[in-house]
């Protein structure tokens, strides 16, 4: 193989390797699943509203900048966010879905979803995309 032609194959596929690697990675940890008997990522089914804050402040160490995202209705102010606190309890227990959103307050694409019923955990819900969709 000439000289020339190893720079064009080399030109080709470094462009086609680098997106495939990366696509690759993307896929990889891509991360869509939901738990309703067990434990998962810290918090366990049947867990109070009390105790699931506590395992979600007991989370904070390893995301310092996580906060609870509460949307309880269609309009903008019925949104809110609050620390991972045992204190928070008050502003959270009225509220039966919690989004505890691990990178920030605006970033929705690393999050844990935790749904309620009568007081309960019932449902974790894990989303993480390091990418944006169109």
């Amino acid at each position: 193989m000439k000289t020339w032609h190893k720079l064009l194959l080399a030109a080709v596929l470094t462009p086609v390797l680098i997106t495939g690697g990366y696509v690759g990675y993307l896929a990889a940890t891509y991360m869509d699943e939901t738990v309703t008997s067990g434990s998962a990522h810290g918090f366990s089914i049947g867990s109070s509203k009390q105790q699931a804050l506590a395992q979600a402040s007991a989370l904070r160490d390893a995301h310092p900048n996580a906060v609870i995202y509460v949307d309880s209705g269609p309009r903008a102010g019925d949104r809110f966010t609050v620390p991972p606190a045992v204190d928070s309890i008050e502003k959270l227990r009225a509220h039966d879905q919690w989004s505890y959103q691990l990178d920030g307050p605006t970033e929705f694409v690393n999050t844990i979803r935790l749904k309620f019923i009568d007081d309960r955990l019932v449902e974790i819900h894990r989303h993480r995309k390091y990418f944006e969709l169109p």
